[in-house]
C-alpha cells in the first residue's frame, strides 16, 4: 500500500490539545470482527462517507486497508478520489452511491469506480458517454423497494439499464428505510422491502447487497453476497432504543481540556443570554471547544463531560469556541483533560447526547465534528497517527 500523502497528516504525531477526537483503532477493528461474525457468509463493503461518518476517512479506510478489506463506498466523486489516494490501491472495489455531474463523467473511468445507477435517465446519459469512449463503466443498479430515495422502481426499468452497452453490470441493491426499529409494522415493511427486490431481480442472477446497519444487526440471514455497515462500524448503534445482538465498542473519544478555573459565588449568572444562574458556590471551569468544533449549542445547560472520573455538567450556553462546565466535585486543575463524548459512562456517550438534545440522531453529531478538530488515532493507547483538516 501507498503512502497518503495529505499534507494535512502530521508525521510528529503532535496536534493542538484545545480539542481533538481520538479514533481508537483497536475498537475499530473489535467491530468489524463482531459484524463478520454475524454475518460470516457476507463480504463487507465499507462505507466511509462522509469522512468515515466524522472520524476521519483517512484514519479508517488506512486501517480496514491494513486489516485486508478491499471494498468500499462513498457518497460522491471527492469521497472517491480521496480513497484512491489513501489506500494507494487502484484495484479496490469502490462504489460511489451519489451524484455524478456530467462533466465528471471522465474522472469515473480515471478513477475505476463502480457507480449507483438509480434512474434509466442517468443510466442512458452515462451510457452514451461510454459508448462515445469505446468503454464499459462498471455499475450497481440502486433499487428504490419503499425508501422513496435514489432507485429505480419498476422491472422495466431494471430491463433498460440492463439492456444498455455501455455498462457492466456487476451488482444490484436496496436500502433498508426501517430495519433498526423494532415494532412489528416496521419488520413487515421491512420483510416487505426484501420480498419486492428479490421478486424484480431475481431473474438476473446477479451478486447484490442490502444490509445497512439496522439490516445487519437485526436480520443477518437475508440473502445477498455483500453488506454495507455503516455507523455500526464506529460502535454506534443502529437503534440506541432497541437491544442489539451485536457487541460494539464506541470508537470515538471527543476530548478538550480546562483552560482556566474560577469560583463563582451563589447568584452568579453564566454564559449568553443568562439561561444559567447558580444556586449555591460552584467552581466553574472554562473549557476551549463549543459548537464550532460540532459540540451541539443545543447541549446547553444539558451536556454532561468528565473530568478526572467525575460526571460534570454544562452550565450556561454553548459558546462558538467555548463553554463552562461545574468541575465542583471532580477536583480540576488547569491542563485536566475533558471527555466530551466517551465510552465510559452512559451519560457521556453518544447516544445518550443525541437524546439530550432530541429530534436528532448519533449521526448528525459525528458528522457535525468540524474540520478544526484535529482526528487522532491511536492503537495499544500510542498515538500513531494525526489527521487535521484544516
Amino acid at each position: 500500500m501507498n503512502n497518503y500523502t495529505n499534507p494535512n497528516i502530521n508525521e510528529n504525531k503532535a496536534f493542538d490539545r484545545r480539542c481533538w477526537a481520538e479514533i481508537d483503532l483497536d475498537k475499530l477493528a473489535f467491530n468489524l470482527n463482531s459484524i463478520k461474525r454475524q454475518c460470516p457468509d457476507k463480504e463487507p463493503i465499507m462505507v466511509v462517507k462522509a469522512n468515515a461518518y466524522g472520524h476521519s476517512d483517512v484514519i479508517c479506510a488506512k486501517e480496514y486497508y491494513r486489516l485486508g478489506e478491499r471494498r468500499f463506498a462513498v457518497s460522491n466523486l471527492h469521497e472517491a478520489e480521496r480513497l484512491r489516494n489513501i489506500t494507494g490501491d487502484g484495484s479496490c472495489f469502490l462504489l460511489v452511491f451519489g451524484y455524478v455531474e456530467e462533466s465528471r463523467f471522465e474522472d469515473i473511468l480515471r478513477l475505476d469506480l463502480t457507480v449507483s445507477l438509480g434512474s434509466t435517465e442517468f443510466a442512458h446519459r452515462l451510457g452514451r458517454f461510454a459508448e462515445k469512449k469505446g468503454v464499459k463503466i462498471k455499475a450497481n443498479i440502486a433499487v428504490d423497494t419503499g425508501m422513496s430515495r435514489v432507485g429505480v422502481r419498476t422491472a422495466e426499468e431494471i430491463e433498460e439499464i440492463m439492456n444498455l452497452k455501455g455498462f457492466e453490470i456487476t451488482g444490484i441493491y436496496f436500502h433498508f428505510a426501517a430495519a433498526d426499529m423494532p415494532e412489528e409494522e416496521h419488520k413487515r415493511f421491512t420483510l416487505g422491502q426484501y420480498d419486492k427486490f428479490v421478486s424484480l431481480t431475481e431473474k438476473y442472477a446477479l451478486p447484490f447487497h442490502c444490509l445497512n446497519s439496522g439490516g445487519i444487526a437485526f436480520y443477518p440471514r437475508l440473502g445477498g453476497e455483500m453488506m454495507r455497515p455503516g455507523l455500526i462500524l464506529f460502535g454506534v448503534s443502529a437503534n440506541p432504543n432497541t437491544e442489539s445482538p451485536l457487541e460494539l465498542k464506541q470508537v470515538m473519544t471527543l476530548k478538550s481540556v480546562i483552560d482556566q478555573i474560577k469560583i463563582i459565588p451563589k447568584g452568579t449568572d453564566i454564559g449568553y443570554g443568562r439561561t444559567y444562574t447558580t444556586d449555591r458556590e460552584q467552581v466553574i471551569a472554562l473549557v476551549p471547544v463549543g459548537y464550532a468544533d460540532g459540540y451541539s449549542r443545543k447541549l446547553s445547560n444539558k451536556g454532561i463531560v468528565e473530568v478526572n472520573g467525575v460526571l460534570c455538567p454544562v452550565r450556561g450556553r454553548i459558546c462558538m469556541d467555548q463553554m463552562m462546565v461545574d468541575v465542583t466535585a471532580a477536583g480540576a486543575a488547569v491542563g485536566d483533560e475533558v471527555v466530551l463524548f466517551g465510552d465510559r459512562f452512559k451519560e457521556t456517550s453518544l447516544d445518550y447526547a443525541a437524546g439530550l438534545i432530541g429530534e436528532t440522531i448519533t449521526h448528525e453529531l459525528i458528522c457535525g465534528i468540524s474540520a478544526r478538530v484535529p482526528r487522532v488515532a491511536v492503537r495499544n493507547g500510542e498515538v500513531v497517527e494525526v489527521v487535521c483538516e484544516r
